[in-house]
Parts: structure tokens; sequence; C-alpha cells
């Protein structure tokens, strides 16, 4: 049974969600189809931080920036890589997104925007999140879908997967989708792909991503790279995969491995947030990197190359006990619970019985300690750090596990500014456009995680494309 609409767009998240709204506030039919059983794709799960340059919060708080600027500090932190064309485009549309959802009610957390050291810092406040994180983006959007829907301009599918794209004439014609109802085939005009990532793909991620860690994500269930499974037979060219960064920070259980959760299992590791009492040691026991270097991103890439991806954050009792929480969703209480549970953190009278219980080299880890004591004694350490005024020394010890985590996955399709999908020999493929993560971060944010250069993108890419296909710009 064929369906016929002007859009068919496929992913109703960060992306799908305003190229929807504003394709239909502009007298197109839209069928809008979302595999899972709620509108929001990722934004359930995302710390949701924008960034733009140039806004009305930014004037009204003093301060002076432009597009230009943070144009210039995505190339700084993304080490000059991703799509610049595509990188432009984004933030001079930045400030548009950030007041538009001003205008419509978002719920800015107190103090945005700020310099937010999670990710190697911008050069000014541009930094923006909601009260609910993610969850204030989708229910911003929510009302604003709901309003199109209520008119018949969008007809939104849920529980509903595109199997894969149609043709005809060398153009996409649509998609054959699998609805609770049966099988549909969707019909439009412009198909756009806008389905996400793969970071819930294992054997994607692994092709994409050559000499990589393991996948460990938190990525939800729905983000399997079907954008990319569908446009690749059509001749469709994918790229940036190769600059897969993790997210610093991120503790995965044992007893659920592969899996992180962003909001209750991340450690505070950047030292102008929280500096550190503790060191970082391998499966060897070996430092690799000095705990305070005030650059995420070479934090980051430090823990890709450990074996296993992984590293331990061990110290004493005064050291991860006293001051700031290591990990800010646990009081001491929930710590303590945690060490003595031992699935991802753990405690030991002495170093020996810790590292046996925490997977570490026992002799490696002594000797490390011993050298870092001497080092914090002498006032110097080898490996550059700075603070240097916690002796490991006071038992009980303690180990947390961290691993390089997937947040968002860093390749994706190949599009021009017009984000209509290029083939890898050169053209576009006719009739289809994508947007958000299905493009991939490395595009938008290079080599690095640039904070707020994933969901700002793809609200901006999913309203301008909206706005164009109805002819507005």
């Amino acid at each position: 049974m064929a369906e016929d609409a002007d859009v068919l767009v496929i992913g109703a998240g960060t992306a799908g969600l305003p190229c929807a709204v504003e394709a239909a506030r502009a007298g197109l039919r839209v069928e809008l189809i979302e595999a899972d059983a709620d509108i929001g794709g990722t934004l359930r799960v995302s710390a949701g931080h924008l960034s733009a340059a140039g806004t009305r919060r930014q004037r009204r708080a003093g301060i002076d920036d432009d597009s230009d600027r943070h144009y210039a500090d995505v190339l700084r932190i993304g080490h000059q890589q991703g799509d610049h064309a595509l990188i432009r485009l984004a933030v001079d549309e930045a400030a548009g997104v950030v007041d538009w959802l001003d205008d419509n009610g978002f719920p800015f957390a107190p103090g945005t925007p700020v310099v937010y050291h999670g990710h190697s810092p911008y050069s000014r406040p541009r930094t923006y999140w909601g009260v609910g994180h993610g969850r204030s983006i989708r229910e911003t959007l929510r009302p604003m879908l709901d309003e199109q829907v209520a008119r018949g301009r969008i007809r939104l599918r849920l529980r509903s997967r595109a199997e894969r794209l149609t043709s005809g004439g060398g153009a996409v014609t649509g998609a054959v989708v699998r609805t609770p109802e049966g099988p549909r085939e969707l019909r439009a005009g412009v198909t756009v792909l806008a389905s996400g990532g793969y970071g819930a793909n294992p054997d994607l991620f692994a092709a994409l991503t050559p000499g990589g860690p393991r996948l460990v994500t938190n990525a939800v269930p729905t983000s399997t790279g079907a954008a990319i499974d569908m446009a690749v037979p059509l001749g469709a060219h994918v790229r940036f995969g190769d600059l897969h960064t993790p997210r610093l920070g991120l503790l995965e259980r044992r007893s659920q491995p592969g899996r992180v959760d962003f909001w209750s299992e991340l450690a505070s590791l950047a030292p102008a947030e929280r500096p550190p009492r503790e060191i970082w040691v391998n499966a060897a026991g070996e430092r690799f990197v000095a705990e305070d270097l005030d650059d995420v991103t070479r934090h980051e890439r430090a823990v890709q190359e450990q074996r296993g991806a992984e590293f331990w954050i061990v110290g004493d009792e005064a050291g991860v006990v006293a001051g700031a929480p290591l990990v800010p969703a646990w009081d001491a209480g929930r710590f303590r619970a945690e060490v003595a549970r031992g699935d991802t953190a753990w405690v030991a009278d002495d170093l020996v019985g810790l590292a046996r219980r925490a997977g570490i080299d026992p002799a490696g880890l002594a000797r490390t300690v011993r050298e870092y004591n001497l080092a914090v004694d002498r006032g110097e350490d080898p490996w550059g750090r700075q603070a240097l005024d916690h002796r490991i020394g006071r038992p009980p010890f303690y180990a947390v596990r961290s691993v390089a985590a997937l947040l968002c996955s860093f390749g994706g399709l190949d599009v021009d500014t017009g984000l209509r999908v290029r083939r890898a020999g050169g053209g576009v493929v006719p009739g289809l456009f994508a947007i958000g993560e299905a493009l991939g971060m490395g595009a938008t944010s290079g080599a690095a995680f640039c904070g707020g250069m994933a969901v700002t993108p793809a609200l901006a890419f999913g309203r301008l494309l909206g706005r164009r296909l109805g002819g507005q710009t």
C-alpha cells in the first residue's frame, strides 16, 4: 500500500522534529516516522548542550561574542578537522536557534551561557542547556509538533522503522516502512534522513572506526545507523568515522558490559572543575598522562590509546572522599555503597588488595604510587602534573574504573551545504537529504568534542532544511 506526501522525514529526534515542523508551517504535507514509542530520539539521554555566539542571552549578560569567534574556536578545538563549510553554516545559524528556543519558552539552566570545562573549553561563555538537559529541548519542540499534527500537516507514525529507500527515475522516491499496521510504502518528493547515529550498532562502529576501541555506549537502542545502511546502497559517501573521540569519565559496570549511564555514572575529571587528588593508571598500574592537563581532548585521546581503552582513578581516603565528589551523582553514602559492591569501584586497606580486586597489576600499581608520592615530596612530576598537594598514603585505598565511551557517532553521510546527500564519486543522490547525527559529529566538530556542536547543528540544519523545502529561504 503506497501513501504520498511532500516530505518524508525519517526520525523524530533533534534534527527531524524541527525539519518536519518548519516544512509543515510552510504548507507542505509531511510524513514523520519514528522507530521509538515517543519522539525525541537521543534527547532523552543527551546533556542537550547548545553553543551559539551572538545570542540575546549573551548580550543581556554583557558577553561580546560573534560567529567568527565561534568558528575559530571550533576549528582550534577540533584540530582543523571536519567539514569547514558545514561548521561555518552551523555557527552562523546557531544564535537564531537559541533565540528561537528562547522565544518558545525553553527553560535555560540558571547561569547559562557558561564556559563549560567538561570538553575542551571555548574562549567565551557560549554553552547553554536546559534544566532538564536534552529532555528540555524535546518538550519545547513537542507543542510545535502537536500543533502541526492537529492541523493535519504532519502525520506522525511512532514505532515505525524505515527498512529501505525506494527510487525511480534516478531519484529517491520515499521508503518502505514497517509500521504497527504492517508494511507501508511512503512516497514523497523529498526524503530526509534524520534517524541518528550508530552508537547502538557494534558492527557498524567497528567498520567505521578502524583500529578503534570496542564499543561502550550511552546511545539509545534506535541508534543503529539506519541512515547509513539505507543510503550507501544508493552510492552515498560516508566519512569522518576515523575522527571518533570518546567522552572522558564515564564508568562501565562489569555487570553491564558495553553500556554507560551519562546521568548517574560520570566522574568529574576536568581540572578546572575539580583539581585531581588522585592518579590515573592503566591495567599495568602505570600512569599515562598528567591528570591536571587543561586539555580534555588530549585526556580523551590518551585514554583511547590504553589497552582496553580503560583506566582506573586511584586514591586514598583523604583524596577520594574529601573535597568535591569524584562522581557528582554519588554522595558519600552512595560512593561507599558502590565500592563495597565492587562493580565499577573498589576499596581495600592496601594497594595490592585494591589492585587485585579492581583488575590492575599489583606490582605496577605499588611501584607507580611510590613514584608518585616521591614526586609529591619533591614537588616535581615527570608527567608534568602541577597539582602535587596530596600523597596517596592514607588507607583505605580506592579505585574507580572509567572507559572510553561513545556519546556521539563521529562518522556519517557526506552532504553539501544544501544538506543533499553526496555520492562517493561526486554528485548528489537526487531527492535525498540528511541532517543530525546521520551526518556524524565529525562533520561539525572535527577531531574532538566541541561543546554543543552536535545538538545545535542538528537543530539548526533541521530547521533550515524544513524552511528551504518550503521555499522560505
